[in-house]
């Protein structure tokens, strides 16, 4: 094991899969195939039981991921649980952290840029708001040991980082979109903005989790702050708010692309 607060050797760290390319993709193809299952299931309780939806489509696929890597063995367990504890070498990695308010704050500039006026706007922001962060921390972390701690090394042996966050941002949206049926967290919301928050989610979250060696810590972190931040724009129009925050996600993924931060991952993955 690499030593606290660096990044495990690659060819025992999180990134690496001891299997053959062949079995990983089935392994990443089984972890989608059971998680759709999961989201069906969900969609299919909605109604009955919607508080227990986000719970199932967060924690469900860690469940997934961790019995998968158990049956596939070859130490793939321990390293998943490796991830979660893994910090980069690089401390540059740590300004990550900063992402989600940056962004937050972006989203309620340009909404009062637009218009929205600034009486009362951060009002809301009281001890509830700042207990959201702890709420959500929980469902962040188990969706990172599964979508990147465990999905995206073994699609690592098929294509590139940037395409393996595009091919999981397909079911990843699919399961959350679970959410916006009747009854759901984000029922009447639109649903572009989900799409393309998620696929923007989906691309920053694995350059994170790639970037940093593997962890699953730091990725948990910035996806914890993505929806712990929220609360700072609860002053801002809802649905303007909604449609804000998915282009401006669209914009930091983008930039991430465009800026190279893909082609610098190729040699760790």
């Amino acid at each position: 094991m690499a030593p606290h607060g660096t990044v495990a050797d690659p060819r025992t760290g999180p990134l690496e899969v001891a299997c053959s390319r062949q079995q990983q993709v089935q392994a990443a193809a089984w972890f989608v195939g059971v998680s759709l299952a999961l989201a069906a299931l969900g969609a299919a309780v909605s109604g009955a039981a919607p508080a227990l939806v986000p719970f199932i489509l967060a924690v469900g696929p860690a469940f997934i991921a961790v019995g998968l890597a158990w049956r596939e063995g070859h130490g793939a367990l321990r390293r998943l649980g490796r991830s979660l504890t893994l910090r980069p070498a690089d401390a540059r990695w740590y300004l990550v952290l900063l992402i989600p308010v940056g962004w937050a704050l972006a989203v309620v500039g340009v909404a009062v840029a637009l218009g929205e006026p600034t009486t009362g706007l951060f009002d809301e922001l009281t001890l509830t708001a700042v207990l959201i962060p702890l709420v959500v921390v929980l469902p962040a972390f188990a969706e990172e040991v599964a979508w990147r701690g465990y999905a995206v090394p073994r699609l690592l042996g098929a294509v590139s980082p940037l395409s393996a966050s595009l091919v999981l941002a397909v079911p990843w949206t699919v399961m959350h979109l679970v959410l916006l049926l009747p009854g759901g967290t984000n029922e009447g919301a639109a649903v572009w903005p989900s799409v393309l928050s998620l696929f923007a989610y989906s691309v920053v979250l694995t350059w994170v989790f790639i970037g940093t060696g593997g962890s699953v810590l730091i990725a948990a972190l910035v996806h914890t702050g993505l929806n712990g931040v929220v609360p700072i724009m609860w002053g801002v129009d809802p649905d303007l708010s909604w449609a804000l925050r998915a282009v401006l996600a669209a914009v930091i993924a983008v930039s991430v692309i465009a800026l190279g931060g893909f082609r610098r991952l190729a040699g760790r993955s």
